[in-house]
């Protein structure tokens, strides 16, 4: 294997020893070629066998000439670790481009000067030197991959130059395997880049995991892992001061899988991605997948299925070469969320500062879990085990997700604990009819469960009659501020409970007048939110045979405006098989006159707002357009 020490004391051997060379430094890609090579030269520079040096990139270099020129200009003493004079040798490339030297006459005598001339002139002084090729796969399309290797060639065997050339082999110009025998002396691989990777860890105690997870996994990209470093710290400024080397571990085990699906998924499979990954292993679907029959799937499940469950195979063999019984619960399915909502590393800091912090009790608690869960499946559980399960759970009830919860109540019931089992399910009752109380915002469903419970939940009935019992109980004493929570998650989401339709059927003149001009939520203005209130379906359920219909007249100026109210009484019901869109509007034309009121009293209380309250009835065409 050549890793960093071998290919260090392989090249100072040809670099001291040979006259001349050409060398292919590759290696996969991100492994860090570019990193190791200048490590070297700055670690050995004052020891190399040659007194001049030359680093070139190839990225944006369109000709052989520019290249040569390039070469030539970044050429500088080895005693020095950089080129000190990079800044004016950039003002004099600056300035040379800028010159416009196609032709200059003068008496009798006609010169001809350009960049290739400059460049030949410089570049006929290059010799002996050490010079570095980089990035030959990003070589341009103007340029030939033969002479490129012709240049190499030149340099090695006429300039008496000793050559490295940094490539991706995989990703190089095909033709490069033809010259590779042809031009270069050796091919140099580096293929374990550890040593790399430990000088970007901060904390060298967790080394070994780094050291462990390569290994195993097989990822040697340094980019990844200075990620994956960044994240980690950024995760542990947010928690706990004194977490334990045990807690470290954990959150960077699990830190180290969760990066690879999010950025390199095809680790798993070409066909796998991080959407697919987080849905996998998210609680309870990771133990309905670890738990298929597959000779049983094929008979039952269709297709699909089947592939589901055998792409999480491939990736839960894979991860459980290094993370047994992975999956993403408590904290961890917090850092899945920041790496699915956000690009850019510096705002992980400020999302977990708004979450909670990671603590050591949390941690401690999802490592007792993990071990209870390993019993549960080695079928190694002792006398002990039910009340540990319950003491572990009872405290993390609001962590954890809802099928889990009867999963856990199942186990103690069929282990012969009633008492237990009894003393489980009055805990997380509790806990739902509190979560419950706190108001509409708890009552979506989905926010429990994901889809509808297959087997029988002792808990999913329970919370849709609780939810049930407290839309009916707010019902029917539904306040202003609580039919102002209605009408803005209506605003926001599209909410529209029929729970709550009798309540805004029988809102009063008062009430109403409340609702539109409580103080609103950042990024709704009153215009929209208005023009949103006044379309809530429970406005266009007829309660009664009258209906009114308001009306502004837009010819008359909004100061001297006539508000005009047209009365249809006892109008009849129409047939069933007739639209009753006009008809069935009895409560929305009564609360537009009382829109069209408060309109007009906001007028004389506030002038200013007279553009704003025209607009507004314009884009409603007196609110019938609503």
């Amino acid at each position: 294997m050549a890793n960093v020490a071998n290919l260090e004391k392989k090249l100072l051997e040809l670099i001291n020893n040979k006259d001349s060379f050409a060398v292919a430094l590759t290696g996969e890609w991100g492994i860090g070629k570019t990193r190791f090579w200048n490590d070297f030269y700055k670690e050995n520079h004052t020891d190399l066998g040659v007194s001049k040096y030359s680093y070139v990139s190839l990225f944006g270099i369109d000709s052989i000439d520019a290249l040569k020129f390039e070469i030539a200009l970044s050429t500088h003493d080895t005693t020095q670790k950089k080129d000190y004079l990079t800044g004016l040798k950039g003002i004099f490339k600056k300035g040379l481009d800028a010159i416009d030297l196609p032709k200059l006459e003068g008496t009798g005598v006609t010169l001809s000067l350009g960049k290739g001339l400059i460049s030949s002139a410089i570049t006929s002084l290059i010799g002996d030197t050490l010079i570095c090729i980089d990035d030959i796969e990003r070589l341009s399309k103007n340029i030939d991959i033969k002479d490129m290797m012709g240049l190499v060639n030149h340099l090695s065997l006429e300039k008496n130059c000793k050559v490295v050339v940094i490539l991706h082999e995989g990703k190089a110009d095909k033709d490069f395997r033809e010259y590779k025998e042809k031009v270069f002396d050796e091919v140099l691989t580096l293929d374990n880049s550890l040593s790399i990777i430990k000088e970007i860890i901060i904390n060298n105690e967790l080394f070994p995991i780094y050291e462990n997870f390569y290994q195993t996994m097989n990822i040697k990209n340094i980019r990844f892992y200075q990620r994956v470093e960044r994240t980690l710290k950024a995760i542990l400024d947010n928690s706990d001061d004194d977490l334990s080397f045990t807690s470290k571990q954990q959150i960077l085990e699990a830190l180290l899988i969760i990066r690879t699906a999010h950025d390199m998924p095809s680790t798993f499979d070409n066909t796998i991605d991080f959407d697919f990954f987080v849905k996998s292993f998210s609680s309870p679907r990771v133990d309905e997948l670890r738990g298929y029959d597959f000779d049983l799937a094929f008979k039952l499940d269709d297709e699909e299925k089947v592939e589901v469950a055998r792409k999480f195979k491939i990736m839960d063999d894979v991860i459980s070469q290094f993370y047994s019984y992975f999956e993403l619960s408590g904290w961890s399915k917090i850092i899945t969320d920041l790496l699915i909502n956000l690009d850019a590393e510096s705002d992980v800091i400020e999302e977990l500062s708004r979450s909670d912090r990671l603590t050591e009790t949390q941690l401690e608690s999802d490592r007792e879990k993990q071990g209870l869960m390993a019993e549960y499946r080695n079928l190694n559980s002792d006398q002990s085990f039910n009340q540990r399960l319950i003491d572990n759970i009872k405290d993390r009830i609001d962590r954890e997700a809802f099928p889990n919860l009867s999963f856990y109540y199942n186990i103690l019931e069929k282990n012969a604990s009633p008492d237990l089992a009894n003393q489980f399910e009055a805990l997380v009752k509790q806990y739902i009819e509190e979560r419950v109380k706190k108001g509409p915002e708890e009552w979506f469903v989905g926010d429990y469960y994901l889809r509808t419970p297959v087997t029988p939940d002792i808990f999913y009935n329970f919370l849709l009659q609780t939810i049930d019992d407290q839309k009916k109980g707010l019902a029917l004493n539904t306040d202003t501020s609580t039919l102002f929570e209605i009408f803005m998650r209506f605003c926001k989401h599209g909410n529209d409970s029929e729970d709550f339709f009798e309540a805004i059927q029988n809102i009063s003149k008062e009430n109403f007048s409340s609702v539109v001009w409580q103080p609103l939520d950042d990024g709704i203005d009153r215009i929209r939110y208005i023009q949103e209130l006044l379309k809530h379906p429970a406005f266009k359920v007829k309660i009664s045979n009258k209906v009114e219909t308001a009306k502004f007249n837009n010819e008359d100026r909004l100061d001297t405006a006539i508000w005009h109210y047209q009365e249809l009484v006892n109008a009849q019901k129409p047939p069933p098989f007739i639209h009753q869109s006009v008809i069935m509007q009895s409560k929305l034309n009564e609360v537009k006159r009382w829109t069209l009121e408060l309109l007009q009293k906001r007028l004389v209380e506030k002038p200013n707002s007279k553009a704003a309250i025209e607009h507004l009835l314009e884009l409603t065409d007196n609110l019938e357009n609503i």
